[in-house]
């Protein structure tokens, strides 16, 4: 009987195979995600889990390969940030270079120098206004793999060649955080097996600092390109987002928190504004209990990080430490409303999101608040908080608010027939 060699691939650290996944692979409960291709030929690549891919029973993505041979590292490496070279100013060179912006590993590269993990995908945040099926989500991806193709032909001698009609896409984060695209762009060059470019973009990501325009040094053999780009105040905060409330924590996310908490005295209004503007258990008052959290689930994702960065020896407590060292000034000014009364505290708490639903919600405020449904209890309370203060504390009681909350959207139906969790919601907000 011939054993399915994607069978052993799909656990963390595997090979994976050089051949296509059989039709089996397709079903209902066995299938792989379409952007886990083949690994190329003559290249060892381990499976990585990708939470961003929990769609899929085997969310793996492939991991940077491994070589025996320290001149053929360097060659797939430097030729793999050639490629990303090329893409960045592929987008630079549109109209979506106004539009998207950049976060992620390559702005590590650019912030952080040689501590920075490997630069190996792309990441941008769509304008606000783009939906995740809208028009321009689905323009989007073409007109960067054409763009990066024709920018790997013209760049003079370029030893990169992208290849757009080999692109392949997927939805990302359809289960956690904000929903995404992602576009894998094939590449070659001379004297190495090839690779992917992988880039996601995800949608309905407010920013609580805004973007910059930041000259991004050639990672590799490429072009230079400026771009808009998040802040490393903006990315370290969202950072912290991730490790506490993602449901799959990454250990790559605290690599990076400790790296840019390092690079100097971190801005408490940023981490505040990105913190609230998150819409999940992050609505809750701010402190200590950050660290808890983080602590309680940073190590989910360690080994998986410490897999694909072999080179990363220490301890997940040892990072955790460090992160906690250059926290502890913005814990403690989160921390200095602890001693007002519960609301008022809720009041101070929230109000980079007061101010942002009376700026784009004037008139459907209840409405504008059911995305919070999905966090939980601390989104219900912030909720009615919000709504109070967007209406007018003097007009409109916490009864009244949670009222008009549950009414304005379905995502609030379970909450709505249960005496026990309105209750909940209610304790500790009455002014």
């Amino acid at each position: 009987m011939t054993t399915d060699p994607w069978t052993r691939a799909l656990t963390p650290g595997a090979p994976i195979p050089h051949t296509a996944p059989t039709e089996h692979r397709t079903r209902p409960g066995h299938a792989v995600p379409r952007t886990l291709l083949p690994a190329p030929e003559g290249l060892t690549q381990p499976a990585v889990f990708d939470p961003a891919l929990t769609q899929y029973p085997n969310a793996f993505r492939a991991g940077d390969p491994r070589f025996t041979d320290e001149r053929e590292a360097h060659a797939w490496f430097r030729a793999r940030r050639t490629a990303l070279d090329l893409v960045l100013a592929a987008v630079a060179g549109t109209p979506l270079g106004s539009r998207l912006v950049l976060r992620g590993s390559v702005l590590m590269a650019t912030w952080c120098g040689e501590e920075a993990r490997e630069p190996g995908d792309l990441d941008f945040v769509a304008p606000e206004g783009w939906a995740f099926e809208g028009s321009e989500a689905t323009a989007l991806f073409p007109q960067i793999a054409a763009a990066a193709e024709a920018e790997s032909a013209s760049w003079p001698d370029s030893p990169v060649w992208i290849d757009a009609a080999g692109a392949v896409t997927e939805d990302i984060w359809t289960y956690d955080r904000v929903p995404g695209h992602r576009l894998l762009l094939p590449w070659t060059a001379p004297g190495t097996a090839g690779g992917t470019v992988q880039i996601d973009v995800v949608y309905d990501e407010p920013l609580a600092e805004p973007a910059v325009r930041t000259a991004l040094t050639p990672l590799g053999d490429g072009p230079t390109s400026t771009l808009l780009t998040v802040t490393p105040g903006l990315s370290l905060a969202w950072k912290i987002v991730w490790l506490i409330s993602d449901m799959h924590p990454q250990g790559k996310d605290l690599y990076d928190a400790v790296l840019l908490s390092e690079l100097g005295p971190v801005d408490f209004d940023v981490l505040w504004a990105a913190f609230v503007l998150s819409g999940d258990v992050m609505l809750r008052p701010g402190g200590r209990w950050w660290l808890d959290e983080i602590h309680d689930c940073a190590d989910v994702g360690w080994e998986h990080f410490q897999v694909e960065y072999p080179h990363v020896t220490c301890t997940v407590d040892a990072y955790h430490a460090r992160l906690a060292a250059a926290l502890e000034p913005v814990i403690a000014r989160a921390e200095q409303d602890a001693d007002l009364p519960p609301y008022e505290r809720w009041v101070r708490w929230l109000t980079p999101l007061v101010d942002r639903v009376r700026a784009t919600a004037p008139t459907e405020p209840a409405r504008a608040l059911g995305r919070l449904a999905g966090a939980g209890l601390p989104g219900a309370q912030a909720a009615v908080v919000v709504l109070r203060e967007v209406l007018g504390p003097d007009t409109v009681t916490p009864e009244q608010a949670l009222d008009r909350v549950l009414a304005a959207d379905e995502r609030w139906e379970a909450w709505r027939t249960h005496a026990e969790l309105r209750a909940r919601i209610l304790a500790g907000l009455t002014p």
